[in-house]
């Protein structure tokens, strides 16, 4: 069963993301169940739960590695379950992977630049997102020419959540960005999501980390079995008891 924290409270317009009652099966294993999450424009969105709840499955379904069985995954409107990763990377969607994948031979500048794979043909975008990066993380202007591989933990994921934005997405997705990263760089890192969506980009978190996730959330949804169990203002899911007990630790 769903419940639905203050629904009225979520605003009644046209989502730049919306999943519509969506099953997923691997071969005859059913994942997902009738999962309908929306996100709105310009929105920091949480989706926490604990491992094996369809989190990043549900990533996968947004950026087209997965295809639905039943229901749609829309884009600004237009359907995506039909288009390849390519397609829908280039709609304006990128994606930061659990565990960073940086790429250790690379140097960072080099790392960066495979993020703008999608733009190559517009220099001044490009040079736009990488002077908006080192704005975001100077550490990564510092380091430019070294190897990714001898970066820090937080410097790499660092570097990958700049990878993304190299595409020049309009939606973020980030999947476990706190994962291997202390409490103070934990802290760190969700502060520097706020600011990328303070500069009006909209951004999917997948966690398991709630309290940091729900932090700088404008929204969440809490996946249990593959099925949305809680959903509503970040703020209230915060006080939520369900929430608290089970994933908070309160």
């Amino acid at each position: 069963m769903t419940i639905a924290i203050h629904p009225s409270s979520q605003p009644v317009v046209t989502p730049e993301l919306e999943l519509s009652n969506v099953d997923v099966f691997y071969g005859k294993a059913q994942v997902l169940f009738d999962l309908s999450i929306r996100v709105e424009k310009g929105n920091v969105v949480s989706i926490i739960g604990a491992n094996g709840a369809g989190k990043s499955t549900t990533l996968n379904l947004i950026v087209g590695r997965l295809r639905p069985t039943n229901g749609t995954v829309r884009f600004d409107g237009q359907e995506t379950g039909g288009r390849s990763v390519e397609r829908v990377i280039a709609s304006g969607i990128a994606c930061v992977p659990q565990r960073r994948r940086i790429f250790g031979t690379l140097t960072v500048i080099e790392n960066l630049e495979v993020g703008s794979y999608v733009k190559r043909g517009n220099k001044r975008a490009v040079s736009a997102a990488l002077d908006e990066v080192f704005e975001l993380f100077p550490v990564l202007k510092k380091k430019a020419a070294m190897m990714g591989g001898v970066l820090s933990g937080g410097e790499q994921q660092m570097l990958a959540i700049g990878r993304g934005l190299m595409a020049c997405p309009r939606l973020l997705l980030l999947d476990e960005p706190s994962m291997g990263l202390s409490p103070k760089l934990t802290l760190e890192m969700f502060g520097d999501i706020k600011r990328i969506a303070a500069g009006g980009r909209t951004v999917v978190i997948v966690e398991q980390n709630a309290y940091a996730a729900l932090g700088v959330s404008d929204y969440g949804y809490v996946l249990e079995g593959g099925r949305v169990a809680l959903q509503g203002p970040a703020q209230a899911l915060l006080k939520d008891n369900h929430v608290r007990d089970a994933y908070l630790g309160a």
